[in-house]
């Protein structure tokens, strides 16, 4: 973990050194000795332990903030996937006149590291989270210990990118490197793990009902604007929804999703929210236009429009359970978006990932984007603060939740080969480290669930 450096600069080397990140080798990958790794099936029948690739680190790939990094690689683009890749110059981000801490990471890429400044957790939380990874993790803050859901063995290619309460257990949904291949959905309660859902189109999202129910959004591929299939856990319930309607959120059985016009490509966080009836399969009511927009704890809360620095920006809530709603301005900077945003249990706190203001070309000649915050948002009285002590590169979204008596804003950061888990409250000075960390590799944010002790 990097101490916190100087205001980040961000440097790209020559365009002559780079390449697409898309392709790759028709052959299966191989492992850190040169022998050939199976790729998993199309539809999967089992999940198998394989963990020698694990460690692999090749050339550089990390998502920025929902889009593709372009990344370098060989000419030969099977280079990616040997055991020793012929070395390649990549786009660099730096800070301070220093290149920014990188770490090897899943499916042969780099991550960018977050820079922290903290102080030791010397308190007792109340706190317990399940994280995912190669595994899921449940974490007592307080004694420090971490113990893996017993039953579930991942390939070194299946990786929990989910998760999400349910009736006396979590949902973990399983996914691959490739991110076209079938996922799984497993069902991780205490004593066991098992295979609720093994598909052979792949698994976009979970959706929990708010009653103990959790249903998958299929897709036949991706990219793809087709219509998506929602299948009820444990089941019977099948819906195949409305083309360029995309869930949002779920409960008992009203649907609240985005429409898209047909000229217009399918979004996950802008656009006409709207009802839909998974019993009637029927649309109900136009309930607002979204700019942006987070699910949690039953809440629906979502900006219309972008902010602006002359006028407030209004966030709109809206209840699942009984359809009421409230608005109300709030002094937000321009950059503001409510995406990964995470609800607190007593709904007056509310925490999202917030870039930094844009400086200009001067300090971005990559294109990356200024680095990201971590904000909170008092919905009483209006306050907005950053959590002092961290820093994530535009690369990167923190897995966030808030955990224990609710006033514990617990952040999972993404550390290439492992996840550290960081805690906040109002009033501290700066982030509080329980020194917890998961040595699994993790194919994007970190998902982090509270769950009762």
């Amino acid at each position: 973990m990097a101490q916190q450096p100087d205001p980040p600069r961000f440097v790209v080397l020559d365009e002559d050194d780079e390449a697409g990140a898309e392709g790759g080798p028709a052959g299966s990958p191989a492992d850190s000795h040169g022998r050939p790794v199976p790729r998993l099936p199309r539809r999967l029948t089992g999940l198998t332990r394989d963990r020698r690739a694990r460690r692999a680190a090749a050339v550089l790939g990390c998502l920025v903030a929902g889009a593709v990094l372009v990344t370098a690689v060989t000419s030969e683009h099977a280079a990616r996937y040997t055991a020793t890749p012929a070395a390649v110059r990549v786009p660099v981000l730096s800070t301070g006149g220093k290149p920014w801490p990188t770490s090897p990471a899943a499916c042969g890429s780099v991550r960018y590291l977050p820079l922290v400044t903290a102080d030791p957790l010397r308190e007792r939380t109340g706190s317990r989270v399940q994280i995912g990874g190669q595994s899921v993790h449940t974490i007592d803050l307080d004694t420090r210990s971490s113990a893996p859901a017993p039953g579930l063995e991942l390939s070194s290619l299946q990786f929990v990118t989910q998760l999400v309460p349910g009736r006396n257990a979590s949902y973990a949904l399983v996914q691959t490197c490739e991110s076209t291949d079938t996922s799984t959905v497993l069902r991780v309660s205490r004593d066991a793990s098992t295979v609720a859902l093994t598909s052979n189109r792949h698994v976009d999202s979970l959706f929990g009902d708010g009653r103990g129910g959790v249903w998958a959004a299929e897709v036949a591929d991706i990219p793809t604007d087709g219509p998506i299939l929602l299948v009820q856990l444990p089941g019977p319930g099948v819906v195949r929804l409305p083309a360029g309607l995309s869930p949002i959120a779920i409960s008992g059985h009203q649907l609240i999703g985005l429409t898209a016009a047909a000229d217009q490509r399918r979004s996950e966080s802008s656009g006409t929210l709207v009802s839909y009836d998974l019993a009637s399969h029927r649309l109900g009511r136009t309930i607002g236009q979204a700019s942006s927009l987070t699910v949690d704890r039953g809440v629906l809360m979502w900006l219309d429009r972008p902010c602006t620095a002359t006028g407030d920006c209004v966030l709109h809530r809206y209840d699942l359970a009984t359809g009421a709603t409230s608005a109300r301005g709030y002094t937000l900077p321009v950059q503001t978006s409510l995406v990964g945003g995470v609800l607190s249990p007593d709904g007056t706190q509310l925490a999202f990932p917030l870039a930094r203001l844009y400086e200009g070309p001067h300090i971005d000649d990559a294109g990356f984007g200024p680095p990201l915050d971590v904000a909170v948002l008092h919905l009483d009285s209006g306050l907005l603060e950053t959590v002092a002590g961290l820093t994530l590169p535009p690369t990167e979204l923190p897995g966030l939740t808030f955990a224990g008596s609710g006033n514990w804003l617990v952040i999972a950061v993404n550390e290439g080969r492992r996840a550290e888990l960081l805690l906040w409250r109002q009033g501290a000075p700066r982030l509080l480290r329980p020194d917890v960390r998961v040595e699994d590799l993790m194919l994007q944010s970190p998902p982090v669930l509270a769950v009762p002790r």
